[in-house]
């Protein structure tokens, strides 16, 4: 399963050589081989609308712009959409999901929409709006494409309890 990586750091110089390599591929004419997920080949129908599983990966670290530190992870397909910088409907966007399935640290609940009150805090592929959270935000739970909220595996994010049981 392919998964997007952070932008940042000391392999983020070979992910662009890997990338321009294989649109260097495409562009000559190559053919390269694409292996459905195991849910496409047993016939399940694709688009948005499937459910898919997630992978939890209880190891992967990650650091926000605050710098907040997580450990783990869950990789989940998703729509391509807009992050926002907090976890309501009437929140800035501050980056663009370009890629599916991508990484999440944590949720927490938010503004009600399509049914789940989720949200699930990540980085987009791209950043727009405010430059310092660097693309860090949340995405509603009716985006992702599983059948379950929240997702199993990944923990709530430690802010959103603390702000809870003080009433906030």
């Amino acid at each position: 399963m392919a998964v997007r990586r952070e932008r940042h750091g000391p392999r983020a110089r070979g992910r662009r050589i890997r990338r321009a390599a294989v649109v260097a591929a495409v562009a000559g004419g190559a053919v390269l081989p694409v292996v459905p997920p195991a849910s496409m080949a047993a016939g399940a129908a694709a688009g948005p609308a499937r459910a898919a599983s997630c992978e939890v990966r209880p190891d992967m670290r990650h650091t926000d712009w605050t710098p907040m530190n997580f450990l783990g992870d869950v990789v989940c397909p998703h729509n391509l959409v807009n992050t926002r910088v907090q976890s309501t409907t009437q929140s800035p966007v501050n980056g663009r999901m370009a890629f599916s399935p991508s990484w999440f640290v944590c949720w927490k609940p938010g503004t009600p929409q399509q049914g789940s009150d989720i949200w699930y805090y990540t980085q987009a592929d791209s950043v727009s709006g405010n430059k310092r959270t660097k693309g860090w935000g949340y995405l509603p739970a009716a985006e992702l494409q599983v059948t379950k909220h929240p997702v199993p595996g990944l923990a709530r994010c430690s802010w959103s309890v603390t702000s809870t049981a003080a009433g906030g």
